[in-house]
């Protein structure tokens, strides 16, 4: 949870341009991050609108569907948003499924590569931080709120503040359960 105290735009934009210099391929530039500062309420209320439509669609009562939706209350109560999108210039066109999806991974691992920078640098600058991958089950939905460039691709957003206590301990896992040596 997070206070009410506001985010420091400066901060945000350090921590993004921390987030800029994870690896890519090809010596490319496929980060992308929108401060939502102004469309923040309309952007989820636009998003949870699609999440109930879907949830519905697939059977879900109405308690389920509300119960659902509250998982998103970390963004709501954020003071600040950013949304991180993948913009794939400079990608590679392959002919063939193998090497056009290993093209594809390449990509989302630097995007992956950039929000651990973004997540990392935001708690250097002492904010609290919570990446939620909701962006990426209404990628039409988050474009048209936040008019964004059609090869942008949203890919979650990360709930941004102070946050109002310390974080639980997660607990402790065997680095062994992890690593398979050769």
């Amino acid at each position: 949870t997070f206070t009410d105290a506001s985010v420091d735009r400066a901060a945000v934009l350090r921590a993004v341009e921390a987030a800029v210099t994870a690896p890519a391929p090809h010596h490319t530039v496929p980060w992308r991050f929108v401060l939502v500062e102004e469309r923040a309420t309309a952007l989820l209320d636009a998003m949870a609108e699609r999440w109930a439509q879907d949830l519905r669609a697939d059977g879900f009562s109405q308690d389920s569907v509300e119960r659902r939706l509250r998982r998103g209350d970390v963004l709501r109560a954020a003071p600040y948003l950013v949304v991180p999108c993948l913009v794939a210039d400079g990608a590679h066109d392959y002919p063939d499924e193998r090497r056009a999806r290993a093209e594809e991974r390449l990509f989302l691992l630097a995007m992956g590569a950039g929000i651990q920078n973004l997540l990392v640098q935001l708690a250097t600058e002492g904010l609290g931080s919570a990446w939620v991958s909701s962006t990426l089950f209404c990628p039409d939905v988050v474009g048209a709120v936040l008019e964004l460039p059609d090869d942008w691709q949203p890919m979650g957003a990360v709930a941004v503040g102070h946050a109002a206590s310390a974080p639980p301990p997660r607990p402790p896992r065997d680095h062994r359960d992890h690593v398979l040596v050769r």
